[in-house]
Protein backbone atom coordinates (compact mmCIF):
# COMPACT_ATOMS: atom_id res chain seq x y z
CA UNK A 1 0.00 0.00 0.00
CA UNK A 2 1.31 3.49 -0.75
CA UNK A 3 2.06 6.01 1.96
CA UNK A 4 -0.35 8.93 2.26
CA UNK A 5 0.25 11.37 -0.61
CA UNK A 6 2.66 8.91 -2.29
CA UNK A 7 1.91 8.94 -6.06
CA UNK A 8 1.31 5.65 -7.87
CA UNK A 9 3.73 4.32 -10.44
CA UNK A 10 2.38 5.60 -13.77
CA UNK A 11 3.94 2.71 -15.72
CA UNK A 12 3.31 -0.06 -13.19
CA UNK A 13 0.96 -1.85 -15.59
CA UNK A 14 3.61 -2.32 -18.28
CA UNK A 15 5.17 -5.41 -16.74
CA UNK A 16 1.80 -7.11 -16.39
CA UNK A 17 0.80 -6.33 -19.97
CA UNK A 18 4.08 -7.74 -21.35
CA UNK A 19 3.97 -11.00 -19.38
CA UNK A 20 3.32 -13.70 -22.01
CA UNK A 21 2.33 -16.31 -19.43
CA UNK A 22 -0.39 -14.05 -18.02
CA UNK A 23 -1.60 -13.29 -21.55
CA UNK A 24 -1.90 -17.02 -22.32
CA UNK A 25 -3.83 -17.65 -19.10
CA UNK A 26 -6.20 -14.77 -19.89
CA UNK A 27 -6.97 -16.48 -23.17
CA UNK A 28 -8.27 -19.54 -21.31
CA UNK A 29 -11.02 -17.64 -19.49
CA UNK A 30 -14.69 -17.62 -20.44
CA UNK A 31 -16.65 -14.51 -19.55
CA UNK A 32 -20.23 -14.01 -18.45
CA UNK A 33 -22.26 -12.23 -19.58
CA UNK A 34 -21.07 -13.03 -23.10
CA UNK A 35 -20.27 -10.33 -25.62
CA UNK A 36 -23.11 -8.13 -26.90
CA UNK A 37 -22.98 -9.93 -30.24
CA UNK A 38 -24.30 -13.02 -28.45
CA UNK A 39 -27.55 -11.22 -27.65
CA UNK A 40 -29.19 -12.92 -30.59
CA UNK A 41 -28.61 -16.30 -29.00
CA UNK A 42 -32.09 -15.94 -27.60
CA UNK A 43 -34.85 -15.11 -30.01
CA UNK A 44 -36.15 -11.60 -30.51
CA UNK A 45 -39.68 -11.17 -31.81
CA UNK A 46 -40.45 -8.81 -34.70
CA UNK A 47 -43.10 -6.27 -33.75
CA UNK A 48 -45.60 -7.61 -36.29
CA UNK A 49 -45.47 -11.05 -34.60
CA UNK A 50 -46.18 -9.87 -31.06
CA UNK A 51 -49.35 -10.95 -29.24
CA UNK A 52 -52.18 -8.65 -30.29
CA UNK A 53 -50.35 -7.24 -33.30
CA UNK A 54 -53.19 -8.22 -35.64
CA UNK A 55 -55.64 -6.05 -33.69
CA UNK A 56 -54.30 -3.21 -31.53
CA UNK A 57 -57.75 -2.53 -30.15
CA UNK A 58 -59.09 0.82 -28.98
CA UNK A 59 -56.73 3.71 -29.76
CA UNK A 60 -54.87 5.22 -26.82
CA UNK A 61 -56.00 8.82 -26.36
CA UNK A 62 -54.24 9.85 -23.14
CA UNK A 63 -50.93 9.00 -21.49
CA UNK A 64 -50.20 9.58 -17.81
CA UNK A 65 -46.52 9.69 -16.91
CA UNK A 66 -44.88 10.14 -13.52
CA UNK A 67 -41.44 11.20 -12.33
CA UNK A 68 -40.11 12.55 -9.07
CA UNK A 69 -37.29 14.61 -7.66
CA UNK A 70 -35.97 15.26 -4.17
CA UNK A 71 -33.45 17.54 -2.52
CA UNK A 72 -32.17 17.98 1.02
CA UNK A 73 -31.20 21.53 1.98
CA UNK A 74 -29.22 23.08 4.83
CA UNK A 75 -30.87 25.72 6.97
CA UNK A 76 -28.69 28.62 8.11
CA UNK A 77 -25.13 28.04 9.29
CA UNK A 78 -23.82 24.79 7.76
CA UNK A 79 -21.89 24.04 10.96
CA UNK A 80 -25.21 23.59 12.75
CA UNK A 81 -26.18 20.87 10.25
CA UNK A 82 -29.91 21.64 10.23
CA UNK A 83 -31.68 20.21 7.19
CA UNK A 84 -35.08 19.67 5.62
CA UNK A 85 -36.05 17.54 2.66
CA UNK A 86 -38.29 18.38 -0.29
CA UNK A 87 -40.05 15.95 -2.65
CA UNK A 88 -41.81 16.90 -5.88
CA UNK A 89 -43.73 14.27 -7.86
CA UNK A 90 -45.09 15.32 -11.27
CA UNK A 91 -47.96 13.50 -12.98
CA UNK A 92 -48.28 14.62 -16.60
CA UNK A 93 -51.53 14.03 -18.48
CA UNK A 94 -50.63 13.97 -22.19
CA UNK A 95 -53.19 14.40 -24.96
CA UNK A 96 -52.04 12.13 -27.79
CA UNK A 97 -54.37 13.74 -30.34
CA UNK A 98 -52.39 16.98 -30.10
CA UNK A 99 -49.12 15.08 -30.23
CA UNK A 100 -50.17 13.07 -33.30
CA UNK A 101 -51.22 16.26 -35.09
CA UNK A 102 -47.83 17.84 -34.47
CA UNK A 103 -46.05 14.71 -35.70
CA UNK A 104 -47.37 15.44 -39.20
CA UNK A 105 -45.43 18.71 -39.40
CA UNK A 106 -41.76 19.19 -40.20
CA UNK A 107 -41.43 21.56 -37.27
CA UNK A 108 -43.25 21.34 -33.98
CA UNK A 109 -44.89 24.48 -32.64
CA UNK A 110 -43.40 25.43 -29.23
CA UNK A 111 -46.80 26.73 -28.12
CA UNK A 112 -48.36 23.35 -28.91
CA UNK A 113 -45.64 21.49 -27.02
CA UNK A 114 -46.28 23.69 -23.98
CA UNK A 115 -49.95 22.68 -24.10
CA UNK A 116 -49.62 18.98 -24.81
CA UNK A 117 -51.17 18.15 -21.49
CA UNK A 118 -51.78 19.09 -17.91
CA UNK A 119 -49.35 18.63 -15.02
CA UNK A 120 -50.38 17.69 -11.50
CA UNK A 121 -47.95 17.92 -8.58
CA UNK A 122 -47.60 16.19 -5.23
CA UNK A 123 -45.18 18.27 -3.21
CA UNK A 124 -44.07 17.79 0.38
CA UNK A 125 -41.50 18.86 2.91
CA UNK A 126 -40.02 16.59 5.59
CA UNK A 127 -37.91 17.26 8.67
CA UNK A 128 -34.38 15.96 8.35
CA UNK A 129 -31.15 16.38 10.30
CA UNK A 130 -31.57 18.29 13.59
CA UNK A 131 -35.08 19.36 12.59
CA UNK A 132 -38.05 18.66 14.85
CA UNK A 133 -41.84 18.75 14.57
CA UNK A 134 -43.68 18.70 17.90
CA UNK A 135 -41.40 15.95 19.18
CA UNK A 136 -37.97 15.35 20.64
CA UNK A 137 -36.34 13.55 17.72
CA UNK A 138 -35.94 13.81 13.95
CA UNK A 139 -36.99 10.16 13.76
CA UNK A 140 -40.41 10.77 15.31
CA UNK A 141 -40.81 14.10 13.47
CA UNK A 142 -40.29 12.31 10.14
CA UNK A 143 -42.94 9.71 10.98
CA UNK A 144 -45.45 12.37 11.98
CA UNK A 145 -44.86 14.48 8.86
CA UNK A 146 -45.05 11.45 6.56
CA UNK A 147 -48.48 10.64 7.95
CA UNK A 148 -49.59 14.28 7.63
CA UNK A 149 -48.41 14.40 4.01
CA UNK A 150 -50.25 11.20 3.12
CA UNK A 151 -53.42 12.60 4.67
CA UNK A 152 -53.23 16.00 2.99
CA UNK A 153 -51.72 15.24 -0.45
CA UNK A 154 -53.30 13.25 -3.21
CA UNK A 155 -54.10 12.51 -6.83
CA UNK A 156 -57.18 14.31 -8.13
CA UNK A 157 -59.86 13.55 -5.52
CA UNK A 158 -58.07 10.69 -3.78
CA UNK A 159 -55.54 11.17 -0.98
CA UNK A 160 -52.28 9.24 -0.86
CA UNK A 161 -53.52 7.77 2.41
CA UNK A 162 -56.66 6.33 0.79
CA UNK A 163 -54.53 4.64 -1.87
CA UNK A 164 -52.05 3.44 0.74
CA UNK A 165 -54.73 2.10 3.10
CA UNK A 166 -56.17 0.07 0.24
CA UNK A 167 -52.73 -1.50 -0.28
CA UNK A 168 -52.59 -2.39 3.41
CA UNK A 169 -55.89 -4.27 3.08
CA UNK A 170 -54.83 -6.04 -0.10
CA UNK A 171 -51.57 -7.17 1.49
CA UNK A 172 -53.43 -8.62 4.49
CA UNK A 173 -51.85 -6.22 6.97
CA UNK A 174 -55.20 -5.54 8.71
CA UNK A 175 -56.83 -7.92 11.15
CA UNK A 176 -60.55 -8.75 11.28
CA UNK A 177 -61.16 -5.59 13.31
CA UNK A 178 -59.34 -3.38 10.81
CA UNK A 179 -56.30 -2.92 13.04
CA UNK A 180 -52.88 -2.60 11.45
CA UNK A 181 -50.14 -5.10 12.16
CA UNK A 182 -46.73 -3.47 12.58
CA UNK A 183 -43.77 -5.83 12.49
CA UNK A 184 -41.82 -3.66 14.91
CA UNK A 185 -42.52 -0.76 17.23
CA UNK A 186 -41.26 2.37 15.42
CA UNK A 187 -39.44 3.62 18.53
CA UNK A 188 -35.70 2.93 18.12
CA UNK A 189 -35.29 1.72 21.72
CA UNK A 190 -38.40 -0.47 21.95
CA UNK A 191 -38.13 -4.16 21.10
CA UNK A 192 -41.87 -4.89 20.96
CA UNK A 193 -42.84 -6.81 17.81
CA UNK A 194 -46.05 -7.75 16.02
CA UNK A 195 -48.18 -5.01 17.55
CA UNK A 196 -51.69 -4.17 16.36
CA UNK A 197 -52.63 -0.49 16.20
CA UNK A 198 -55.27 1.76 14.64
CA UNK A 199 -54.93 1.67 10.84
CA UNK A 200 -56.54 5.06 10.16
CA UNK A 201 -55.36 7.38 12.94
CA UNK A 202 -52.38 7.71 15.28
CA UNK A 203 -52.23 5.19 18.13
CA UNK A 204 -49.74 4.04 20.75
CA UNK A 205 -47.36 1.16 21.24
CA UNK A 206 -48.77 -0.92 24.13
CA UNK A 207 -45.25 -1.56 25.40
CA UNK A 208 -43.49 1.85 25.39
CA UNK A 209 -46.36 4.27 24.69
CA UNK A 210 -44.74 5.94 21.67
CA UNK A 211 -47.17 7.38 19.12
CA UNK A 212 -47.66 5.15 16.10
CA UNK A 213 -48.86 6.24 12.67
CA UNK A 214 -50.48 4.05 10.01
CA UNK A 215 -47.68 5.01 7.58
CA UNK A 216 -45.14 3.42 9.95
CA UNK A 217 -45.80 0.16 8.07
CA UNK A 218 -43.63 1.54 5.26
CA UNK A 219 -40.72 1.59 7.73
CA UNK A 220 -38.95 4.41 5.88
CA UNK A 221 -38.22 5.92 9.28
CA UNK A 222 -35.71 3.12 9.81
CA UNK A 223 -33.49 4.95 7.31
CA UNK A 224 -33.78 8.28 9.16
CA UNK A 225 -31.01 9.60 11.40
CA UNK A 226 -30.86 12.70 13.53
CA UNK A 227 -27.31 13.75 12.69
CA UNK A 228 -26.54 12.62 9.12
CA UNK A 229 -28.01 13.20 5.68
CA UNK A 230 -31.37 11.52 5.09
CA UNK A 231 -31.25 11.45 1.29
CA UNK A 232 -31.55 7.64 1.39
CA UNK A 233 -34.86 7.91 3.25
CA UNK A 234 -36.04 10.63 0.86
CA UNK A 235 -35.24 8.36 -2.10
CA UNK A 236 -37.25 5.46 -0.67
CA UNK A 237 -40.25 7.63 0.18
CA UNK A 238 -40.15 9.36 -3.21
CA UNK A 239 -40.22 5.98 -4.97
CA UNK A 240 -43.23 4.86 -2.94
CA UNK A 241 -45.13 8.04 -3.74
CA UNK A 242 -44.38 7.74 -7.46
CA UNK A 243 -46.08 4.33 -7.46
CA UNK A 244 -49.07 5.68 -5.53
CA UNK A 245 -49.48 8.70 -7.81
CA UNK A 246 -49.51 6.67 -11.04
CA UNK A 247 -51.84 4.11 -9.48
CA UNK A 248 -53.99 7.00 -8.31
CA UNK A 249 -54.39 8.23 -11.89
CA UNK A 250 -55.65 4.77 -12.91
CA UNK A 251 -57.89 4.66 -9.84
CA UNK A 252 -59.44 8.01 -10.78
CA UNK A 253 -60.42 6.68 -14.21
CA UNK A 254 -61.69 3.47 -12.64
CA UNK A 255 -63.99 5.43 -10.34
CA UNK A 256 -65.39 7.75 -13.02
CA UNK A 257 -65.29 5.73 -16.26
CA UNK A 258 -63.78 2.22 -15.99
CA UNK A 259 -64.01 1.68 -19.74
CA UNK A 260 -61.68 4.68 -20.14
CA UNK A 261 -58.80 2.53 -18.94
CA UNK A 262 -58.55 0.93 -22.39
CA UNK A 263 -57.99 4.36 -23.94
CA UNK A 264 -55.31 5.39 -21.46
CA UNK A 265 -51.66 4.41 -21.04
CA UNK A 266 -49.64 4.77 -17.84
CA UNK A 267 -45.86 5.16 -17.82
CA UNK A 268 -43.52 5.27 -14.86
CA UNK A 269 -39.99 6.63 -14.95
CA UNK A 270 -38.19 3.61 -13.48
CA UNK A 271 -39.06 -0.07 -13.07
CA UNK A 272 -42.37 -1.45 -11.87
CA UNK A 273 -40.74 -2.36 -8.59
CA UNK A 274 -40.33 -1.06 -5.05
CA UNK A 275 -37.21 -1.69 -3.03
CA UNK A 276 -35.98 -1.36 0.54
CA UNK A 277 -38.37 -1.21 3.52
CA UNK A 278 -41.44 -0.49 1.41
CA UNK A 279 -40.89 -3.42 -0.97
CA UNK A 280 -44.06 -5.12 0.26
CA UNK A 281 -46.27 -2.65 -1.65
CA UNK A 282 -45.27 -4.24 -4.97
CA UNK A 283 -47.68 -7.14 -4.43
CA UNK A 284 -50.87 -5.19 -3.63
CA UNK A 285 -50.07 -2.77 -6.47
CA UNK A 286 -49.84 -5.77 -8.80
CA UNK A 287 -53.15 -6.97 -7.39
CA UNK A 288 -54.87 -3.62 -8.06
CA UNK A 289 -53.55 -3.35 -11.61
CA UNK A 290 -54.55 -6.97 -12.17
CA UNK A 291 -58.13 -6.12 -11.24
CA UNK A 292 -58.15 -3.38 -13.88
CA UNK A 293 -56.88 -5.91 -16.43
CA UNK A 294 -59.46 -8.50 -15.40
CA UNK A 295 -62.29 -6.01 -15.84
CA UNK A 296 -61.14 -5.00 -19.33
CA UNK A 297 -60.77 -8.63 -20.40
CA UNK A 298 -64.14 -9.72 -18.96
CA UNK A 299 -65.85 -6.76 -20.64
CA UNK A 300 -64.31 -7.61 -24.02
CA UNK A 301 -62.14 -4.50 -24.07
CA UNK A 302 -58.56 -3.86 -25.13
CA UNK A 303 -55.71 -4.77 -22.73
CA UNK A 304 -54.40 -2.25 -20.23
CA UNK A 305 -51.13 -0.47 -21.08
CA UNK A 306 -49.11 0.06 -17.88
CA UNK A 307 -45.37 0.53 -18.43
CA UNK A 308 -42.17 1.02 -16.48
CA UNK A 309 -39.01 2.30 -18.17
CA UNK A 310 -35.43 1.53 -17.11
CA UNK A 311 -33.54 4.75 -17.88
CA UNK A 312 -30.51 3.78 -15.81
CA UNK A 313 -29.15 0.64 -14.19
CA UNK A 314 -28.24 -2.83 -15.45
CA UNK A 315 -31.11 -3.28 -17.91
CA UNK A 316 -30.55 0.13 -19.48
CA UNK A 317 -26.82 -0.60 -19.75
CA UNK A 318 -27.55 -3.93 -21.40
CA UNK A 319 -29.95 -2.27 -23.85
CA UNK A 320 -27.22 0.16 -24.82
CA UNK A 321 -24.71 -2.65 -25.35
CA UNK A 322 -26.93 -4.53 -27.84
CA UNK A 323 -28.30 -1.48 -29.65
CA UNK A 324 -26.31 -2.10 -32.83
CA UNK A 325 -26.93 -5.83 -32.91
CA UNK A 326 -30.70 -5.68 -33.28
CA UNK A 327 -32.83 -4.68 -36.25
CA UNK A 328 -35.98 -2.90 -35.15
CA UNK A 329 -38.78 -2.88 -34.62
CA UNK A 330 -38.31 -5.94 -32.44
CA UNK A 331 -38.70 -7.13 -28.85
CA UNK A 332 -36.38 -9.23 -26.68
CA UNK A 333 -38.24 -11.06 -23.90
CA UNK A 334 -36.15 -11.74 -20.78
CA UNK A 335 -36.53 -15.10 -19.06
CA UNK A 336 -34.79 -15.73 -15.74
CA UNK A 337 -31.90 -17.45 -17.53
CA UNK A 338 -31.60 -14.53 -19.95
CA UNK A 339 -31.42 -12.01 -17.12
CA UNK A 340 -28.86 -13.95 -15.11
CA UNK A 341 -26.70 -14.77 -18.13
CA UNK A 342 -26.82 -11.51 -20.03
CA UNK A 343 -27.75 -8.77 -17.57
CA UNK A 344 -27.16 -9.52 -13.88
CA UNK A 345 -25.35 -12.39 -12.20
CA UNK A 346 -27.55 -14.22 -9.72
CA UNK A 347 -29.22 -17.41 -8.50
CA UNK A 348 -30.94 -18.95 -11.52
CA UNK A 349 -33.11 -21.19 -9.35
CA UNK A 350 -35.24 -18.22 -8.27
CA UNK A 351 -37.47 -15.87 -10.24
CA UNK A 352 -35.71 -12.57 -10.72
CA UNK A 353 -36.63 -9.93 -8.09
CA UNK A 354 -39.62 -11.95 -6.88
CA UNK A 355 -39.97 -9.86 -3.71
CA UNK A 356 -39.63 -6.41 -5.27
CA UNK A 357 -40.85 -6.33 -8.89
CA UNK A 358 -44.41 -6.35 -10.16
CA UNK A 359 -43.25 -5.84 -13.75
CA UNK A 360 -41.75 -8.28 -16.25
CA UNK A 361 -38.71 -7.09 -18.20
CA UNK A 362 -38.52 -6.73 -21.97
CA UNK A 363 -36.30 -4.84 -24.39
CA UNK A 364 -37.62 -2.93 -27.39
CA UNK A 365 -35.53 -1.83 -30.35
CA UNK A 366 -37.36 0.70 -32.52
CA UNK A 367 -36.89 1.02 -36.22
CA UNK A 368 -36.66 4.79 -35.92
CA UNK A 369 -35.00 7.41 -33.78
CA UNK A 370 -31.56 8.93 -33.52
CA UNK A 371 -28.56 6.86 -34.67
CA UNK A 372 -29.48 3.21 -35.15
CA UNK A 373 -32.82 3.62 -33.44
CA UNK A 374 -34.25 3.96 -29.96
CA UNK A 375 -33.71 1.05 -27.59
CA UNK A 376 -35.79 0.82 -24.43
CA UNK A 377 -35.67 -1.57 -21.49
CA UNK A 378 -39.30 -1.63 -20.37
CA UNK A 379 -41.64 -3.55 -18.10
CA UNK A 380 -45.31 -4.52 -18.11
CA UNK A 381 -47.24 -6.13 -15.21
CA UNK A 382 -46.21 -9.69 -14.45
CA UNK A 383 -48.42 -12.73 -14.64
CA UNK A 384 -48.02 -15.82 -12.45
CA UNK A 385 -48.56 -19.46 -13.35
CA UNK A 386 -50.83 -20.41 -10.46
CA UNK A 387 -52.90 -17.25 -10.15
CA UNK A 388 -55.19 -15.06 -12.19
CA UNK A 389 -54.18 -11.63 -13.51
CA UNK A 390 -54.48 -10.13 -10.03
CA UNK A 391 -52.86 -12.88 -7.97
CA UNK A 392 -49.21 -13.55 -7.24
CA UNK A 393 -48.94 -17.32 -6.95
CA UNK A 394 -46.30 -19.61 -8.42
CA UNK A 395 -43.55 -18.77 -10.88
CA UNK A 396 -43.62 -15.85 -13.28
CA UNK A 397 -45.22 -16.67 -16.63
CA UNK A 398 -42.45 -16.57 -19.25
CA UNK A 399 -44.57 -17.39 -22.32
CA UNK A 400 -44.72 -14.17 -24.33
CA UNK A 401 -48.09 -15.11 -25.81
CA UNK A 402 -49.67 -14.66 -22.37
CA UNK A 403 -48.91 -10.94 -22.46
CA UNK A 404 -51.58 -9.79 -24.87
CA UNK A 405 -50.81 -6.10 -24.22
CA UNK A 406 -47.32 -6.29 -25.78
CA UNK A 407 -48.25 -5.07 -29.26
CA UNK A 408 -50.36 -2.21 -27.85
CA UNK A 409 -47.51 -1.27 -25.53
CA UNK A 410 -45.05 -1.10 -28.42
CA UNK A 411 -47.46 0.93 -30.54
CA UNK A 412 -47.72 3.49 -27.72
CA UNK A 413 -43.95 3.68 -27.29
CA UNK A 414 -43.58 4.31 -31.02
CA UNK A 415 -46.02 7.23 -30.88
CA UNK A 416 -44.25 8.99 -28.01
CA UNK A 417 -40.61 8.65 -29.04
CA UNK A 418 -38.58 11.84 -29.28
CA UNK A 419 -35.19 12.45 -30.88
CA UNK A 420 -34.55 15.39 -28.55
CA UNK A 421 -32.88 12.94 -26.16
CA UNK A 422 -31.29 9.58 -26.75
CA UNK A 423 -33.98 6.94 -26.20
CA UNK A 424 -36.29 9.67 -24.96
CA UNK A 425 -40.04 9.41 -24.47
CA UNK A 426 -42.04 12.64 -24.61
CA UNK A 427 -44.25 11.95 -21.55
CA UNK A 428 -41.23 11.16 -19.37
CA UNK A 429 -39.33 14.17 -20.66
CA UNK A 430 -42.27 16.38 -19.72
CA UNK A 431 -42.66 14.72 -16.30
CA UNK A 432 -38.96 15.08 -15.57
CA UNK A 433 -38.96 18.75 -16.56
CA UNK A 434 -41.96 19.37 -14.32
CA UNK A 435 -40.53 17.59 -11.28
CA UNK A 436 -36.83 18.36 -11.63
CA UNK A 437 -35.21 20.30 -8.79
CA UNK A 438 -31.77 21.71 -9.76
CA UNK A 439 -29.39 20.46 -7.08
CA UNK A 440 -27.23 23.54 -6.50
CA UNK A 441 -29.75 26.31 -7.18
CA UNK A 442 -32.57 24.34 -5.57
CA UNK A 443 -30.59 23.99 -2.36
CA UNK A 444 -29.91 27.73 -2.26
CA UNK A 445 -33.48 28.85 -3.01
CA UNK A 446 -35.28 26.26 -0.88
CA UNK A 447 -32.75 26.63 1.91
CA UNK A 448 -33.33 30.37 1.95
CA UNK A 449 -37.10 29.84 1.96
CA UNK A 450 -36.86 27.47 4.92
CA UNK A 451 -34.60 29.90 6.79
CA UNK A 452 -36.96 32.83 6.20
CA UNK A 453 -39.99 30.83 7.34
CA UNK A 454 -38.10 29.65 10.42
CA UNK A 455 -37.22 33.21 11.36
CA UNK A 456 -40.82 34.33 10.79
CA UNK A 457 -42.06 31.54 13.04
CA UNK A 458 -39.65 32.54 15.78
CA UNK A 459 -40.82 36.17 15.60
CA UNK A 460 -44.46 35.10 15.98
CA UNK A 461 -43.65 33.14 19.12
Amino acid sequence: MPLPNEPSNSIGHVGLSRDSELAAELGEFDYYPPSPADANDFDDIPAEELPGADDLGAPIETVYSVDGSRVEVTIGDERRNKRVGFIDIALVELNLAILDAQAKHAFVSPSKVANLGETHHVRMVLPSTNTLLDSESTHESWRQMTYRNFRSKGVFDTTLFTLYHDLLKRKGRLDSHGRLRLEYCPAPDCEHQQLFVNSSTPDQCPECGVTTYPTDALRVHERVTGSQSNEAALNVLMGIIEHLVLLGAAHDIWMSDPAGLERTAFIKDGPLAQFDTGAWIHEPIHNRIGEFKQYLRADGRSPLVYIGIHKTGDFAAYAESVRDYLDGPTVLPFSNDDIYEYVIAGDRTKDYAYKTYYGKNFLYKSGKGSGSGHVLAFLIPRQYEEGDLATKEGDIVQDVDAYDELARTISVLERILTIQYRDGLIPLVLAHEAASIPEALGRIVLGTLAEVMSEASEEET
